[in-house]
């Protein structure tokens, strides 16, 4: 486990320097001489390189976070098996006194017993020399028995002198065989003895050692313990506070992208108000592109809005008009048709080209997700012409006119081309 737990803390503290990395690419910026003007589309490329981070920054932090309750994990139970050594170390000192008390005893048996063989070996000696001198006796007199006593006395008296005197010999070679036959028993159980007390002295004295072997050990891995828990606790804790803070300036950069992405799309959606066109039905010379009879209701301005599928934020580049499917779209304008087709998110949609205003500007309006089209390509309409019936087709959630208006190929807001009374206008004031 506490390989893993390495290769695993090894893994996360790279990635971190990794993703630190490829933050500082993210929010560095390039040397003035080489630095390009900022577009739309490149602030839109930094948006998303941007979020892929964070949504990458946010993923490598939660595999941070589960190391870090791993290696918590881990603290809890060494700290727990780190009180249960505590309590085998007591046990071992425990141990240890007892057997330097056993050594101690053994010790003064281990003298004793060589004391006592000493005097015993001296006893042994001494009746084994008493013995001999003995029988080197009895052999040179060489009386055996009372009738050799009986001839060779020369009286009864002598006879009676000779026969105590054998007898007392005899006596004395008995009483020395019995001795010396206690003193070889003695003997060989104080060799025994020894034998024993010295054994048990030796099983003691590597008990001892192995007891001690064993708290060393034991004592080493508990300081190696907590040493490297210490030092995987600071790696994680450096680790994810320097995540966090690639996060949070993610999160800043992504911020102020996004508001300068806002300020470039006012920048471009500015437009210098053109003169009124002659014979205009609106305020810039558009009529409104629903029939007259058809009920609506204005869903979705120009601008930013929350995208109905994705849920984040969005610039809507035209105006939707909700109503029923079928109801007529009239062209808002004299011109000619330039697309009359399937126009991949707006389904079928219809592009009407009108030429160009006084400043010399094309001007272009589009009608989309339409449920058919009532115009051709090439077509010249007049404003107020059938060109599609209202739909649902492309990307959308229900009936209704999405109507945009383009500038030299930029869509700028149709408050500005269109009749007022028709709903509430959003005019730039700039």
């Amino acid at each position: 486990m506490k390989n893993m737990t390495a290769k695993a803390l090894s893994l996360a503290i790279c990635v971190c320097l990794a993703a630190g990395a490829v933050f500082c690419a993210l929010t560095g910026t390039a040397p003035k001489e080489v630095a390009a003007e900022r577009t739309i589309e490149t602030v839109e490329e930094e948006i998303k390189a941007c979020e892929a981070l964070i949504s990458r920054l946010n993923s490598e932090l939660a595999v941070l976070e589960e190391q870090i309750a791993q290696t918590d994990g881990e603290t809890a139970s060494t700290l727990e098996q780190a009180q249960l050594l505590a309590a085998q170390v007591a046990v071992l000192e425990t141990q240890i006194e007892l057997n330097e008390s056993l050594l101690i005893s053994c010790d003064m048996k281990r003298a004793t017993a060589q004391a006592e063989l000493l005097l015993v070996q001296d006893e042994y000696d001494y009746y084994n020399e008493l013995f001999s001198e003995l029988m080197r006796f009895i052999y040179e007199n060489g009386a055996t028995n009372e009738f050799e006593l009986l001839f060779s006395s020369e009286s009864l008296t002598d006879y009676l002198s000779r026969r105590d005197n054998f007898n007392s010999v005899m006596e004395s070679v008995n009483d020395l065989r019995l001795s010396m036959e206690q003193s070889l028993l003695r003997l060989t159980e104080l060799n025994d003895e020894y034998e024993q007390v010295s054994a048990q002295y030796a099983s003691h004295l590597q008990t001892l050692e192995n007891d001690k072997a064993a708290l060393s050990d034991s004592l080493a891995e508990l300081d190696a313990l907590t040493a490297e828990l210490g030092i995987q606790s600071e790696a994680l804790a450096g680790a994810y506070a320097e995540l966090s803070k690639n996060i949070t300036e993610a999160k800043e950069k992504l911020s102020a992208l996004r508001s300068e992405r806002e300020e470039l799309y006012q920048q471009q959606q500015k437009p210098e108000k053109p003169q009124e066109p002659s014979g205009g039905t609106g305020d810039y010379g558009f009529m409104w592109p629903l029939a007259g009879d058809v009920s609506y209701r204005h869903s979705s301005p120009f601008g930013w809005r929350t995208d109905p599928f994705t849920g984040k934020p969005a610039y809507h580049e035209g105006i939707d008009l909700a109503c029923a499917k079928g109801s007529q779209i009239l062209s808002a304008g004299a011109g000619v048709v330039t697309k009359a087709a399937d126009y991949g998110g707006y389904g079928n949609c219809v592009i009407v080209y009108h030429g160009q205003d006084e400043q010399g500007r094309a001007i272009t309006t589009l009608y989309g997700h339409a449920s058919a089209l009532k115009c051709v390509e090439g077509q010249p309409v007049k404003a107020g012409t059938l060109i599609a019936l209202v739909g649902s087709t492309g990307r959308s959630t229900g009936n209704h006119l999405h109507f945009s208006v383009l500038l030299d190929g930029k869509y700028v807001n149709p408050d500005y081309y269109l009749p007022d009374g028709y709903y509430t206008k959003t005019y730039y004031e700039g």
